[in-house]
């Protein structure tokens, strides 16, 4: 398991017939809200028709879509890498020629994209992978529009609040541009660390469409040509007609404004930006912004009232991410079905990245070692039991909640390598994200390590 998100999960799995590496997207279907599944199941099919007409090195491919009563799923490539977001969650410091990798290569996949009809529509730090020789790969095509057909209709706003364009912030028709003025504002922050539109929730649009962001070239500890401010503002007009008219200008420019290095490194097809040289911070408790914040108040408070933006607050801190907030969150929800409801959520889509959650580097798992580490350590302080099918039943039937049909599999497994209960469910909660791993040992009548 690479991930877990509000309504499925996904799995890092291997193709037999060609033996390469797959990562596999499920929706558990009998999760969802019966108010919001048609539309969900859209998004999830219209990811799998967009992607699928585009191949390209800067975009990640996707291989198969296929879904029975109770799972969907989409087959795509296997992308060893690091979401953009978690590099800025940990303040990373690029140099303006690795920015200039960055951008030119999202650039290139959107005129890509552009160029066979289809426009993302949620270009962010969170739909940016970077593998570890500096490749971009642009995913999550989940609200893409397609041609001249939309998966919403006007007057519906999609997308995440900071990255929006301004036609997207009041529910108009967008076109690729919109496109063009999230890589300007994923540019704003690669150069400066901060977003140039900020504030709560409600304010986020208003500034959007009617704020001018300070100059980067105030804010940056970067010597940045003189170029560059104009370059932003080009890339953030507040109408469409007065941005870049293509990813191809915007590239152009770019490369132009940096200067030798930038045009060489455009020019090049295998753009390096050299993450082993990039200082990054240590990795901390997730820093929080208040458009995340109020969403998750707002839903809790449907259960608890006007607890939740004291809970919120208080539990943040904690949290690494959103899929633990919400996790941490939900303990506080006494009745069964209101929780799970609640962590069935829709997911929020600045927190979840299409491979796994924030932080979390994909294909990346704790030891076996350490699972037995805290099997022996369950057993000093509980009677010791034997394994029996019961058991193994019950874990199944638990885990399956959390991981879908492959539990049954899972359990089978775990139960071949031991005879002791206490070893048995900590070998079981491995397979479980580390956000959900407390509660699943909980439900199972053990301590979480």
């Amino acid at each position: 398991m690479l991930g877990k998100g509000a309504m499925g999960v996904v799995y890092k799995a291997v193709d037999p017939h060609i033996e390469r590496p797959v990562a596999i997207k499920t929706v558990r279907k009998d999760l969802l809200d019966s108010d919001l599944a048609e539309q969900f199941m859209g998004r999830f099919r219209n990811e799998a028709r967009a992607a699928g007409r585009l191949h390209h090195p800067n975009i990640v491919g996707i291989y198969e879509y296929g879904e029975d009563d109770k799972v969907a799923y989409i087959a795509m490539e296997y992308v060893d890498g690091t979401g953009l977001r978690e590099f800025l969650n940990r303040s990373a410091r690029f140099e303006l020629p690795q920015i200039v990798a960055i951008m030119t290569q999202l650039l290139h996949a959107l005129e890509f994209a552009h160029g066979r009809g289809v426009v993302h529509r949620d270009i962010k730090p969170a739909n940016l992978i970077l593998t570890p020789a500096g490749a971009l790969k642009v995913a999550d095509f989940g609200i893409a529009r397609i041609d001249t057909s939309s998966l919403t209709m006007t007057g519906l706003v999609m997308g995440t609040p900071s990255y929006m364009s301004p036609e997207q912030c009041q529910g108009k028709p967008s076109d690729h541009r919109s496109d063009i003025f999230s890589a300007g504002v994923v540019f704003y922050e690669l150069l400066t660390g901060r977003k140039p539109f900020e504030g709560s929730v409600e304010t986020i649009p208003y500034q959007i469409c009617h704020a001018e962001p300070t100059p980067p070239s105030q804010l940056s500890t970067l010597v940045l040509p003189p170029s560059i401010d104009g370059l932003i503002a080009a890339a953030l007009g507040k109408d469409p007609a007065q941005r870049f008219q293509n990813a191809h200008a915007f590239n152009v420019a770019l490369r132009h404004a940096a200067g030798p290095s930038g045009i060489e490194a455009g020019a090049a097809e295998a753009t390096v930006v050299n993450l082993a040289d990039v200082p990054l911070q240590p990795a901390g408790p997730a820093t929080w912004d208040d458009t995340v914040l109020t969403t998750v108040e707002r839903q809790l408070a449907r259960i608890v009232g006007p607890m939740a933006r004291i809970l919120v607050r208080q539990t943040a801190p904690q949290a690494h991410d959103v899929q633990e907030l919400y996790a941490l969150l939900a303990t506080s929800i006494e009745d069964p079905e209101r929780r799970r409801r609640f962590v069935a959520e829709p997911a929020i889509a600045e927190a979840s990245g299409p491979h796994g959650a924030p932080g979390t580097r994909p294909g990346t798992r704790a030891g076996r070692s350490g699972s037995h580490a805290r099997a022996a350590t369950a057993a000093t302080v509980r009677t010791p039991r034997p394994l029996d099918q019961a058991f193994v039943d019950q874990a199944a039937a638990r885990l399956a909640v959390y991981l879908g049909p492959i539990a049954k599999v899972l359990v089978r497994k775990a139960a071949q390598r031991t005879t002791s209960a206490d070893e048995f469910v900590y070998l079981v909660a491995e397979h479980v994200g580390t956000q959900e791993r407390a509660a699943f040992l909980r439900e199972m009548g053990y301590d979480a390590p």
